[in-house]
């Protein structure tokens, strides 16, 4: 789990994920998202939607395979989502959506 700001920022960095595309994963602003990578201990209030975004974002590479290609995915519109983005789904509260979808993928409901 992340529990500092340079741990969030090097998570992400690593990732090739920009401020802008995990603010908006976070639902927070970009400034807020630079003042808490600056901080030696997240704050109480940051570290759910930290922890919440870290998971999600893991959940969907390992289905993408990779950072890169989960970069491209979540901000094209899919049709398995009415031709909205992953990523409008998560800004706009639906992110169960994209859960359900990661567990039938694991569970192989698909195949």
């Amino acid at each position: 789990m992340i529990k500092s700001g340079s741990a969030l920022k090097n998570w992400r960095k690593e990732r090739g994920i920009s401020r802008p595309l995990f603010a908006q994963i976070a639902d927070c602003s970009e400034r807020s998202l630079a003042t808490y990578e600056s901080k030696t201990k997240l704050p109480e209030k940051f570290s759910r939607p930290v922890a919440e975004s870290v998971r999600l974002i893991q959940a969907l590479e390992e289905l993408a395979g990779d950072s890169a290609a989960l970069k491209n995915w979540i901000q094209k519109p899919n049709t398995a989502f009415d031709d909205r983005t992953p990523l409008s789904l998560i800004t706009s509260g639906e992110v169960d959506v994209l859960w359900r979808m990661v567990h039938q993928l694991r569970q192989g409901a698909f195949a």
